[in-house]
């Protein structure tokens, strides 16, 4: 170490070497994942108007207030999960089943992605499929008639004068309930909680039934 300290060309030599190590290791390794580049199964492109719908979505700026990450961290893979509530309403359970943290095969259809940074407004990776269009419609016409204390502000150029959604408006819904879907989380937790609870899947009450005819 006394001679790389001494000798200037030595030094610069030595920590230009550093340099493109740290690179490698930190940059050019993980590039190399073939888990960054492969879809998830349930991965399928964007149609045209969820397309249209990204547009309008980066044109006004919702990436500002919303990100689109589930970090692997226990509070956000509860928020964003499903409630009691509404896995009784759509599946006939109670149970909470939280959200998968975001995996890199969701966002191989994202040019550019939209991850974000900052969190004005809840996070949107899980929001597909979280609420019906007409929420969505609404929450864009007027944030606190679904959301009360939102700080949103209310879209009305996406309506009408008769209040009444315009084609950007409809493409902007069709892009949120996208988000999340590249992973049938939802379908699977509650498939698993079942089975953990000795409920019998479609498949095995359909197999029992042909048995029982037979």
């Amino acid at each position: 170490m006394k001679i790389v300290e001494t000798k200037v060309v030595v030094l610069v030599i030595f920590v230009v070497l550093l340099a493109l190590l740290g690179t490698y290791f930190t940059m050019i390794v993980p590039l190399m994942d073939e888990s960054l580049y492969t879809p998830t199964k349930d991965a399928r492109p964007y149609t045209k108007l969820e397309l249209k719908g990204k547009q309008v979505y980066q044109r006004e700026g919702c990436w500002y207030c919303h990100t689109q990450q589930v970090r692997n961290l226990l509070v956000e893979t509860k928020r964003y999960g499903m409630g009691e509530e509404e896995t009784f309403k759509r599946f006939g359970i109670r149970a909470l089943v939280q959200a998968p943290p975001s995996q890199p095969g969701e966002y191989v259809y994202d040019k550019p992605h939209l991850l974000g940074t900052r969190r004005t407004g809840p996070d949107l990776a899980r929001v597909g499929g979280k609420y019906d269009n007409s929420w969505h419609i609404n929450h864009l016409r007027d944030p606190r008639s679904t959301s009360p204390g939102s700080i949103m502000p209310a879209y009305t150029w996406l309506f009408d004068k008769n209040g009444r959604p315009t084609e950007e408006a409809i493409a902007l819904v069709a892009y949120l309930q996208k988000l999340g879907t590249n992973i049938k989380w939802r379908e699977e937790g509650v498939a698993l909680i079942k089975k953990m609870q000795g409920v019998p899947s479609p498949e095995e009450t359909t197999t029992q039934t042909q048995e029982v005819g037979e």
